[in-house]
């Protein structure tokens, strides 16, 4: 009996210590999304591009190059209705990710802070 309770406490420590979370498995998100660490990079690779929206295009008299643009257009022009739009998206190519949308709602939702 002496033997016996050893084993039984380690084999009962040994099987409470496997997971089958993935919780732990993913990067959480930002808790403050700031322009210059989160939205600036979705902006200047998807909107601010040749030919778009940054000075050289200007296509839509809208260029997105800087914060007071960029949360002017989220403020006045309806960005993220484009964004999320499904007959007339923006970017024109399709859709952003689902993941870089919610990142500007984020963005948005804490105060567009810069």
């Amino acid at each position: 009996m002496k033997k016996f309770f050893p084993l039984f406490s380690l084999a009962l420590f040994f099987s409470n210590c496997t997971s089958v979370s993935t919780e732990d498995l993913t990067i959480p998100a930002p808790s403050i999304i700031t322009y210059t660490a989160n939205v600036k990079s979705i902006i200047d690779q998807s909107c601010a591009t040749s030919g778009c929206h940054n000075a050289a295009g200007n296509s839509g008299n809208l260029i997105l190059e800087d914060f007071a643009q960029v949360r002017n257009a989220f403020l006045n022009r309806n960005a993220l209705g484009r964004m999320e739009s499904t007959s007339n998206p923006m970017p024109p190519t399709g859709n952003l990710p689902t993941t870089s949308i919610q990142v500007i709602k984020d963005w948005m939702e804490q105060g567009y802070i810069e």
